[in-house]
């Protein structure tokens, strides 16, 4: 089902459909790209974020032809819309009047479509993200390295030649680069180096580098109870970590393949439990609280988002909202806080997580429940088998409660399990305006709610959602 099936028939921003249309985009930017003696041959959505009354986001992939110079490539554009009266309108329209823009590849760095009310941004230009520029450009990056090898985790070696692919963007967030370095040695011979770029937004990365740093340092990460990748250095002017890259590939593209995911999910779970197990100095937040919290908003964003879903929503939140209250809060850990399926990895060293920017003190059940939520996602979209991921489930839960200080009970994993269902998977899917699951996961939210039952009343309103939802 496309993008376009899922956009509310009442949402403020009627030309989603057509920005969303790839045919119909394409001939837009040719509108725009044209006097640059470009032809663009597509245009599509990668990405989309869509909050009523405030604003949308996207992210767009053109393939473009050069006719001046008979070159071809793919440009991301970060696009912006917002309404007339939305107080964002004449800020954005000042940065734009004072950015410092980096040519891209192709075109114009900014172009603005005043019926639509909307920026596009040509990658790597993004205001909230100043060293992307930087990271987009490998010779830049090599001459910072034989400037200062040991920032970049080289010692005295000399870099003499570099590759870079970027690995994910997401506009006005973050950005990831690996880079692949050719190395000069002693007898004339060259050797290979990788290394990671992550460029943060706000000082963002300032904090995350600290984090790193701490649990890089602490006892069973080297001991290799749990493993990461190393953080090398921060460029604070650019607002860019330096860290060590991972060799190995994330869960989230190879868990359909893995024929022995139930067996692997204990060593994960058993690593989580470790990290959880370390005595670190971290700022409090994902609290039982503050998971309470995050179902209150889920149900309140579906609501607002997509009011035909609001029903079977709140009645099946106000489940585990009763629930929370016999559970409590619990014993607080360190906690990843981001623990899902493309933070983990499968390395030759063992079971990787890397993405720890956002690591706190919580509750131990915040991870869990994350780890559990996403595997339930999958199960409801067909994209694992449901025996090997109920045994997966189980496996991984064992092996964390084998290894974990304090263990968790099957009510408190069920619960935070349900949360996260919820308060993550449920919600991004509505802001994704990608409903096609939505009846499925609320089910799934229903079933796991602990010490209540299934409610035959929640069931019937989700069966009338399926046939009615846009």
């Amino acid at each position: 089902m496309s993008k376009r099936e899922h956009i509310p028939a009442d949402c403020e921003f009627s030309h989603l459909r057509e920005i969303t249309d790839p045919k119909f985009m394409t001939g837009k930017l040719q509108e725009h790209l044209a006097a640059a003696g470009l032809e663009v041959e597509s245009c599509k959505t990668e990405q989309m974020y869509y909050r009523r009354g405030r604003d949308c986001k996207l992210l767009l992939k053109a393939r473009l032809d050069n006719k001046r110079d008979a070159t071809r490539g793919e440009q991301f554009y970060f696009g912006r819309i917002l309404s007339d009266d939305h107080p964002e309108t004449p800020k954005i329209q000042s940065m734009i009047d004072r950015m410092n823009w980096v040519a891209p590849q192709f075109g114009p760095p900014c172009i603005h479509i005043a019926e639509w009310q909307m920026w596009l941004l040509a990658y790597p230009n993004d205001p909230n993200l100043p060293g992307l520029a930087l990271m987009a450009n490998p010779q830049k990056v090599l001459a910072q390295m034989q400037a200062a090898p040991e920032k970049f985790g080289l010692g005295k070696r000399e870099p003499v030649g570099i590759s870079a692919k970027m690995t994910k963007y997401i506009p006005g967030m973050r950005c990831g680069y690996v880079y692949n370095i050719a190395l000069a040695e002693a007898n004339g011979a060259k050797a290979a180096f990788s290394f990671y770029g992550k460029a943060y937004k706000d000082d963002e990365g300032e904090a995350a580098y600290g984090l790193m740093k701490k649990i890089w340092e602490s006892d069973n990460c080297q001991q290799g109870k749990f493993l990461l990748p190393q953080p090398y250095s921060y460029d604070a002017p650019a607002q860019i970590m330096w860290q060590e890259a991972i060799t190995g590939e994330p869960f989230s593209q190879i868990a359909e393949t893995i024929s022995d995911l139930p067996k692997v999910a204990k060593e994960i779970g058993q690593r989580l439990a470790a990290f959880h197990n370390t005595s670190l100095p971290l700022p409090v937040e994902m609290t039982f609280d503050f998971q309470v919290q995050e179902v209150r908003e889920a149900i309140a964003s579906v609501k607002q988002t997509f009011p035909e879903y609001a029903d079977s929503c709140a009645e099946i939140g106000q489940n585990l909202l009763e629930a929370a209250t016999r559970l409590g809060p619990g014993p607080l850990t360190p906690v990843h806080a981001s623990f899902k399926f493309s933070h983990i990895f499968q390395t030759a060293p063992g079971i990787t997580f890397i993405d720890f920017d956002s690591a706190n003190l919580g509750d131990p059940g915040y991870d869990v429940g994350r780890f559990i939520a996403h595997l339930h996602k999958m199960k409801a979209s067909w994209k694992i088998d449901p025996e090997i991921a109920d045994q997966t489930i189980e496996n991984f839960c064992a092996g964390y409660n084998d290894m974990a200080a304090a263990s968790l009970t099957p009510e408190r994993i069920d619960w935070f399990t349900a949360s996260h269902v919820l308060g993550s998977q449920v919600y991004k899917s509505v802001k994704r305006l990608d409903t096609g699951i939505v009846n499925k996961l609320l089910k799934v939210v229903n079933r796991l709610s602990p010490g209540l039952p299934a409610h035959d009343g929640v069931m019937k309103m989700l069966g009338t959602v399926a046939q009615t939802s846009v």
